[in-house]
């Protein structure tokens, strides 16, 4: 889906689908999305009778994928729901998309978090004498990442 270009893609155009029934809708507009990252532990290892005294590197485990979702706070039920049944204990996963689009609104990256689920919501600051948007945070874990 990416293609070469002269000028690089703003990175403020974007659609996030959190993985409800109907996949491509998308129920809360985010304002930062961050933790797209894919990392694997480093093994070092050196066996006794290697003649040279530098460690070989292995490839380990692939880490958890922990996606950070702000966004102005919205009255959709169905976010709340899904964290409800994560704190029941019922571990429902889903596959959630982060889609980039170019000016004319048409995709041109897509990130795919695999079997995520949400670990931590957090609500809005609240200050009467504030003059901001209240901002909540979704944070996700997922198992894997891929870019499509």
């Amino acid at each position: 889906m990416p293609t070469f270009r002269e000028t690089p893609y703003g990175a403020f155009n974007f659609l996030v689908s959190l993985g409800d029934a109907d996949a491509n809708e998308v129920a809360a507009g985010f304002t930062e999305v961050s933790g797209l990252d894919q990392s694997v532990d480093v093994i070092e290892y050196r066996a006794g009778n290697d003649r040279t005294l530098a460690r070989r590197l292995l490839p380990g485990l692939a880490r958890p994928i922990t996606v950070s979702l702000k966004r102005g706070v919205i009255g959709d039920p169905s976010l709340q729901e899904w964290i409800n049944t994560v704190l029941a204990g019922s571990a429902e996963r889903r596959d959630v998309t982060v889609q980039l689009l170019d000016e004319g609104r048409n995709p041109v990256q897509q990130w795919r978090l695999r079997r995520a689920m949400p670990v931590k919501l957090r609500g809005p600051m609240l200050n009467a004498t504030a003059n901001e948007v209240a901002v909540e945070e979704l944070v996700l874990m997922a198992e894997s990442l891929s870019v499509e």
